[in-house]
């Protein structure tokens, strides 16, 4: 880990974050573990060099200052993280950390490089399984798979029509969003996420209500809020809402929740039940906000409403 030593609470914040991430299985080098009295601390920062590492830039305002100053340990680091960086421009083998650095000011060897985001601690745990996974290489957000060319073999009708049914047509794969969903399509399956955050929800419309099933396989279980907006402080944990129901409704400005089978949780505020005249029958809709907590807690007390 490359980090300037800003202060005793800075420190400790590092050494904190080393020790969890090797209790997750990631071996850590730490100048607080790996230099004793005595060692080459040259030797030492030469690992940031070394292809053998990635290593994990926690950029403070002060590291930033430093790195571009060429000074300090945070100095000579940067310039051996600069040259191994510039040999391949598509490296990934620097991960910048923001943290305490207000306005996320990153080091020239830095510039343009995707940054994790650890300023604000009421969303760490969230930026923490990201590091995480990034670091093994298991994305919440899966590359799906190819599918077949749907052109190929098939007449233009049958194209047209495969096309028009792919499944992923009614599938949004962000943490958050929002749908306007036609229910009387596919079956009424729609699908939030993806990877081991993936939700399919089985949603029916019943005119002025929406209903969901526990049905598909990846739901472990459902359960209702009626009227979160004006219950906000139970989103902090959803978990405690009935669960044990294999179908819940929700009336406009209710909300479902979701446990999937990974252990995610997800909320989906019913905004909109209506119908309208579609090109050649009539359509049933909902139009519904959904947000997904990527660290897998059931707090959802972000959870931004609609209008």
């Amino acid at each position: 880990m490359s980090y300037s030593h800003d202060g005793e609470e800075h420190e400790d914040w590092v050494l904190k974050l080393a020790t969890r991430l090797r209790g997750n299985g990631v071996d850590v080098c730490l100048d607080r573990w790996d230099v004793t009295l005595g060692c080459n601390l040259s030797l030492f920062m030469e690992r940031a060099a070394s292809d053998d590492y990635r290593v994990i830039a926690v950029v403070s305002e002060t590291y930033s200052r430093k790195c571009d100053d060429r000074s300090g340990g945070a100095g000579v680091e940067a310039q051996m993280l600069s040259s191994r960086l510039y040999e391949r421009l598509d490296s990934n083998a620097v991960i910048p950390i923001i943290r305490n650095n207000p306005e996320a000011v990153l080091p020239a060897f830095l510039s343009g490089r995707l940054w994790e985001d650890f300023r604000d601690a009421s969303i760490e745990e969230s930026a923490y399984e990201r590091l995480l996974r990034d670091i093994h290489g298991v994305p919440v957000d899966a590359v799906p798979p190819l599918g077949p060319n749907p052109f190929e073999g098939r007449t233009a009708v049958e194209a047209s029509l495969a096309i028009r049914n792919s499944p992923d047509r009614w599938h949004s794969p962000a943490f958050q969003g929002d749908v306007e969903f036609v229910a009387s399509q596919n079956s009424g399956n729609y699908k939030l996420g993806s990877g081991d955050s993936q939700f399919t929800l089985n949603l029916d419309w019943l005119r002025t209500q929406a209903r969901i099933y526990r049905d598909p396989h990846d739901i472990a279980n459902v359960a209702v809020i009626n009227r979160p907006r004006e219950r906000t402080e139970l989103l902090a944990d959803v978990s405690q809402f009935e669960t044990s129901n294999r179908v819940v409704y929700a009336n406009v400005g209710d909300a479902f929740v979701l446990q999937n089978r990974n252990g995610f949780w997800a909320l989906v505020y019913i905004d909109k039940v209506y119908s309208r005249e579609g090109p050649l029958n009539r359509e049933h809709l909902v139009d519904f906000r959904y947000a997904i907590q990527p660290n897998r807690t059931p707090d959802l007390s972000g959870f931004t409403f609609p209008g």
